[in-house]
């Protein structure tokens, strides 16, 4: 693997203040050698900045890590685009030469300039006390939430807390072995801990929601817990501790479910009450969430292909106000897909996706696929091109409520409360309180359609009643295939295509042929 220079992050002289939370977009300075760097509160500062955008950099690998590898997309792209090679994720074909993700996803680019955040801070005396336990439990979590991705992701994986000091890094780390799961487990957890420790009772989102918090740490507990306690024989203390953690969330974050579920992702309502921790985007860095997460490049049409297709009230897509889209479809979301998650009535299902009809020469309109809806971005005064401008959500409340009831499953405890807040914002208090008796768990039988495919077709397990709504609720959001790993085996099995001996990620070549120590991922 090909060598870096280690650069750290400071503003350019003229950063603009805030507007809600700083810009993102750093200058970089030549290596942590610099002797002009580490002098200043600002520097620190700014270095923090520069953390959260490089981890933002790298998130549509994590988008890759946790969801399509799940069962929403795999159907060839109704309007022709070559793939290139993604089907290999939904289909589950990756292997040791298309590995789907490279270079561990490049997480330890990230977590290499985190770890010199932490060593560099925890004992400057440039700080005031209050600042420095403030970036500590930032960076404690941060580290924490990448490596929990390489675990769930690889399994052993190299584990590293120091620096790499000098002009250089190796983010292959050439020459050391992995660590064992386990362990990596164990050092999450230390790391949540003294993220814990260092916020102390600092609840407040002190640079704004684009920044990691305590609420942040504590979501990420809750999910480190539930999967220790699932997947690595943690068992019911894993469970309650995981419980605890996600109460604790409600109790202490302040945030709360917006009334419209539509209202979570709109661009002039970014940081609202839902959100928790969110990747920014937008005008003030001139940085397009989607054009790093190749939103635009995989998830969204060209609006030529887009000439002989209306929407379901016959209007030709070209006609649609702000329907300027400009991208090409390679994750196409599977075309009965549309029919087999939502239930009339839910506002889940036209905010998430839009159909796409054909005109037939009777006049008639024939279903053609689904496309994707969330995020619809902004476009610019002046613009004639959709820009996604959006940010994007890592933990948000509905999060927070649908974790606890997955806690609860595990400890075969009620998860209605959860489950039920969840529906009846999704298809509003007057319509919920009106359907009770087919809306509310126990008692959703599935979609008003014959082959519900996705999911189980009432709400007689809990572990799949909490599937069905996540899976509902984070279309989008990378969650499927890291919830179905979580559920279990059986459940990654019934609803994929993955092999039990192929649950994790193989190794590229090229890292393996630079670090010796290391051997492919077992099953490959």
């Amino acid at each position: 693997m090909k060598k870096i220079l280690v650069t750290l992050f400071t503003a350019a002289a003229s950063v603009a203040a805030f507007t809600g939370c700083d810009s993102l977009d750093v200058e970089s300075v030549s290596t942590i050698t610099d002797a002009g760097y580490w002098k200043s509160a600002d520097q620190i500062k700014a270095f923090n900045t520069g953390l959260h955008s490089l981890m933002r950099k790298y998130s549509y690998n994590m988008f890759l890590l946790g969801e399509p590898r799940g069962d929403i997309y795999g159907d060839i792209p109704f309007g022709g685009e070559a793939t290139q090679g993604v089907e290999r994720l939904p289909y589950n074909t990756i292997n040791a030469e298309f590995t789907g993700v490279s270079d561990y996803a490049q997480l330890y680019k990230v977590i290499n300039q985190i770890n010199l955040m932490i060593y560099k801070t925890k004992d400057s005396d440039l700080l005031a006390e209050a600042d420095r336990n403030y970036y500590l439990g930032e960076a404690y979590g941060m580290r924490a939430f990448l490596y929990f991705h390489l675990l769930r992701s690889w399994g052993d994986v190299i584990l590293t807390t120091e620096p790499t000091l000098g002009s250089e890094l190796d983010v292959s780390n050439l020459a050391k072995a992995v660590t064992p799961a386990a362990d990596v487990m164990k050092h999450i957890k230390q790391d949540i801990e003294a993220s814990e420790k260092a916020f102390g009772s600092d609840y407040s989102y002190k640079f704004g929601k684009t920044y990691w918090s305590k609420s942040a740490t504590m979501m990420l507990k809750g999910e480190v817990y539930l999967w220790s306690g699932s997947q690595m024989e943690g068992g019911s203390g894993d469970f309650n501790t995981a419980k605890a953690a996600l109460q604790d969330v409600q109790s202490n974050s302040g945030a709360s479910l917006e009334s419209e579920f539509s209202n979570v992702f709109a661009y002039n309502n970014k940081e609202n009450k839902e959100i928790i921790f969110a990747y920014h985007s937008g005008q003030d860095d001139d940085f397009f969430m989607w054009e790093s997460y190749n939103w635009r490049n995989n998830m969204v049409p060209q609006k030529e292909y887009m000439a002989n297709y209306c929407n379901e009230e016959g209007t030709p897509f070209l006609e649609v106000p702000g329907f300027n889209l400009n991208g090409l479809i390679r994750f196409q979301v599977n075309y009965d897909f549309y029919w087999n998650v939502y239930r009339k009535g839910d506002s889940r299902w036209q905010s998430t996706l839009t159909p796409v009809y054909q005109k037939q020469e009777d006049g008639t309109l024939k279903y053609i696929a689904p496309i994707a809806n969330k995020f619809q971005g902004t476009t610019l005064s002046g613009g004639d091109e959709r820009q996604w401008y959006d940010d994007y959500p890592v933990y948000r409340y509905a999060d927070c409520l649908l974790l606890l009831a997955q806690a609860k499953a595990f400890l075969g405890e009620d998860i209605s409360t959860e489950i039920n807040t969840i529906r009846e914002r999704a298809y509003g208090s007057e319509y919920f309180n009106a359907h009770k008796s087919e809306l509310a768990y126990p008692n959703d039988k599935g979609t008003f359609y014959d082959d519900n495919k996705y999911m189980a077709g009432d709400d007689k397990g809990a572990i799949e009643t909490v599937l069905k709504e996540r899976l509902r609720e984070f279309v989008f959001e990378g969650r499927r295939w890291y919830d179905l790993r979580l559920a279990g085996t059986d459940y990654v099995l019934k609803y994929t295509k993955a092999q039990k001996e192929r649950l994790l990620w193989p190794i590229n070549e090229t890292v393996l042929t630079n670090n010796s120590a290391l051997k492919q991922t077992p099953g490959y």
